[in-house]
Parts: structure tokens; C-alpha cells; sequence
């Protein structure tokens, strides 16, 4: 074996050993818990998902919902009897953010905008979320495994390019 043989048969090692380490830590991670007990079903049931995760329509991020956004319609005086809105109204008093732990993550090296799939793709938030909309609690995981197994079969479903560079930094 030569030595240039050598240095790319231990790169392509090494590349597998830390695709291996991240996949795992991901697996292992253990349930996501939130800070609310928030019901994405009563919200969705008065409210498009633009409307609190903003961005969606216009930037390559969605946000998590910013304090303000639920100062929208909930303020110091409870509108449900519900405990958690208790819990949501102490944010609100503090003017503090809900420390909302995420359930999708891209890894560092993909490019995913939310703009160019929701406004110019046409994508329902339900096909990469899952049916995220009914739910009466927080889910503990995401609803879809999205992989880039998942991205390439859509993209090759609906006819769109599957080039390394659509996708990766």
C-alpha cells in the first residue's frame, strides 16, 4: 500500500469514527424535557405555526418562540386553569424567554432553510415535523426521524436536484 493509499484509507477511518461518535451521542442523548407542558393542539387550533415559530416564511431559520410572541395573546392574568399557563406566566412577569429545548437539530455541515421549503417549496410544516400540530404535550423526541435518507427521498420524489452542494456546507 502506498503512502497516499495509507493517509486516505486513515481519513476515511478517522471520518467514520466521528460520524459513528456523533450519531451516537445523538442516540443516546435521552428524552428531551421541556419547561412547559405546552399544548402545541389548543395553539394550532387558533394558530398558524408561522405565527409563533417566525422565520419560517422568510428566513432559513424558525425560531423557537421568543416571550413576546406568547405576550401576544397571554399576559400576567391567566386565560385557561391551566398549571402550566401559571408556569408560562411567571415568564411573562420576568420578561424571561422559555429555555425551549429543541428537538430537530441539523448537523454543523448541512444547510436546511426553512424559507426556501415552506414558502417556495410548498412543504406543510407536517411533512418534516410529523403530526406535531395534535399533540397535547411536548414530545420527548422528534416525531421524524429526519435523516439524509429522508432529505434525498423527498427531494428525488418531488424532482428536485440531489447535488452534494444543495445541502452541505
Amino acid at each position: 500500500m502506498t503512502n497516499l493509499k495509507k493517509t486516505l484509507f486513515g481519513i476515511f477511518v478517522l471520518l467514520v469514527i466521528l460520524m459513528v461518535a456523533f450519531r451516537w451521542y445523538d442516540f443516546f442523548a435521552g428524552p428531551i424535557k421541556q419547561p412547559l407542558a405546552y399544548s402545541h393542539k389548543v395553539h394550532t387550533e387558533i394558530l398558524k405555526c408561522e405565527e409563533c415559530h417566525t422565520g419560517v416564511l422568510n428566513s432559513a431559520a424558525a425560531t423557537l418562540p421568543d416571550i413576546k410572541i406568547c405576550m401576544g395573546c397571554h399576559s400576567e392574568e391567566p386565560i385557561s386553569k391551566s398549571p402550566e399557563e401559571k408556569k408560562l406566566i411567571e415568564f411573562i412577569k420576568k420578561k424571561q424567554n422559555i429555555p425551549w429545548n429543541r428537538l430537530y437539530k441539523n448537523p454543523v455541515h448541512v444547510y436546511f432553510s426553512h424559507n426556501r421549503h415552506v414558502s417556495v417549496g410548498k412543504l406543510e410544516c407536517e411533512k418534516c415535523h410529523g403530526n406535531m400540530g395534535k399533540m397535547t404535550k411536548p414530545p420527548t423526541h422528534a416525531l421524524v426521524n429526519i435523516d439524509m435518507g429522508y432529505c434525498i427521498s423527498c427531494h428525488e420524489k418531488n424532482n428536485i436536484d440531489v447535488s452534494c452542494v444543495i445541502c452541505h456546507k
